[in-house]
């Protein structure tokens, strides 16, 4: 066994200790602790339910994102194989908390199990394996277990990472973390990279020959977005939808983003008078919302809900704040201009909805995160900006040159579109691996 693997084992007690001392001052960390109270009994009884003659495949997800990738591919393997059940489990509150809530009436019909993925401690995990009998794993993105991963290797359990990725400056590949997650990896049996330069990366310390099978089959993402766009049933109040501006769309922000978009859109207002923001904040919190409406005031600028503008004839405030969740890519399909939040804190979110909608987009400078950012900043679909002077200078240029404006769009939806695919690649990769067979 890799020291790495020893290591990790010795040091488990002492996080989950820190995380039990942490809880009483973090939300989100005594969410998931209480979410796994009594997994062992649930499991037990949900698990009785399952259709032992059909076979089982695992997914697990970390969070929201991670289940958005794993989707396109669950619902492949079940429009192709009948016969197979899915296993859902998640690491994060906010991952549980968006599949209770999500719709019901788009649930995949066969994922027949979902909940927490306990702590991966090496009885937890065996139990875990004992009790679900998966006929495979697949994992999504970079939420990679060790204890997991070697458990389902010794029992020949094969394993699948699809939507892999792992950033150039991951610390997964420098110092004592890179032979340890060498041997990580080498007990996959294939790795989907998003990417050519992500392929490269898992393979970095693999002689030839050895490791997984490493392809480049693109970013699940892409398929989810555009299937996302095409067959939306969502609706904007009719005031905005009929609103005549050319709206600028903050996605996703955060009080860093709205640092930079707030006082760059009121300078550019007095401009061009036929423009108009939509901020919406990544957590619309009611402390979020004051927040907003304390930069607001700040700049000049009169804000109205945007669950009060159903009720309106029209929109008098150059400014609608999206006090909800769930319709934000509706909201760009009304925007001249996206800029997506995040990227002055820990990465940027998600720059796909804006740019398939044929949006030029704009983000802060942490973009390591996003391959699709780095891809839009190259093709000049994107633009990095440090503060309020750079995204205002970038907008200014879209509204006077609308032409300009219509190509960076074009450009970007064209990436995007360009790029789907990824989900049937997946799914031919797990099928190799994991040698389903039909009813």
């Amino acid at each position: 066994m890799h020291i790495g693997y020893v290591l990790y084992n010795l040091l488990m007690p002492a996080a989950n200790g820190a995380a039990r001392l942490l809880a009483p001052f973090n939300e989100k960390i005594r969410e998931g602790l209480d979410g796994r109270k009594g997994f062992r009994e649930r499991w037990i009884e949900k698990t009785s339910a399952l259709d032992r003659k059909k076979r089982l495949i695992w997914f697990h997800v970390s969070s929201v994102g991670e289940f958005e990738q794993a989707k396109p591919v669950i619902n492949l393997l079940a429009e192709k194989y009948g016969g197979v059940e899915i296993a859902l489990t998640f690491y994060s509150p906010s991952g549980m908390n968006y599949y209770e809530r999500f719709d019901r009436s788009k649930r995949i019909e066969a994922v027949k199990f979902v909940d927490y993925l306990p702590v991966d401690t090496l009885g937890n995990m065996r139990f875990c394996l004992e009790t679900l009998k998966p006929s495979g794993i697949v994992y999504v993105k970079f939420d990679l277990w060790p204890n997991l991963i070697a458990e389902a290797e010794r029992r020949n359990i094969p394993q699948v990472l699809v939507s892999g990725t792992l950033s150039p400056g991951s610390k997964r590949l420098s110092g004592t973390a890179r032979g340890f997650y060498t041997d990580v990896y080498s007990k996959l049996a294939a790795v989907a990279a998003i990417s050519d330069e992500d392929r490269e990366r898992f393979g970095h310390g693999f002689d030839e020959g050895a490791g997984p099978e490493i392809i480049t089959a693109g970013d699940t993402r892409f398929d989810q977005v555009c299937r996302r766009i095409d067959t939306s049933t969502v609706t904007l109040p009719e005031p905005l939808l009929r609103d005549g501006r050319r709206f600028i769309i903050g996605g996703s922000t955060w009080p860093k983003d709205e640092e930079v978009v707030i006082p760059a859109f009121a300078r550019l207002l007095s401009e061009h008078p036929d423009i108009g923001l939509v901020v919406a904040p990544h957590e619309p919190t009611q402390a979020r919302l004051t927040e907003i409406d304390a930069a607001l005031n700040s700049a000049g600028l009169e804000r109205t809900l945007l669950s009060e503008t159903g009720s309106l004839d029209s929109i008098e405030t150059p400014v609608v704040v999206a006090d909800g969740i769930g319709y934000l890519a509706e909201l760009y399909r009304t925007g001249y201009l996206a800029y997506v939040g995040g990227s002055f804190t820990t990465g940027v979110h998600n720059v796909m909805e804006p740019a398939v909608l044929g949006l030029p987009v704009f983000f802060g400078p942490r973009i390591d995160n996003s391959y699709e950012a780095r891809k839009l900043v190259e093709l000049g679909s994107g633009s990095i900006v440090n503060r309020a002077e750079d995204f205002e200078a970038g907008a200014r240029a879209l509204l006077d040159d609308p032409a300009l404006r219509e190509q960076l769009g074009r450009d970007a939806g064209d990436f995007i579109r360009n790029h789907c695919g990824a989900a049937v690649r997946c799914v031919d990769l797990i099928e190799k691996h994991l040698t389903l067979v039909t009813g």
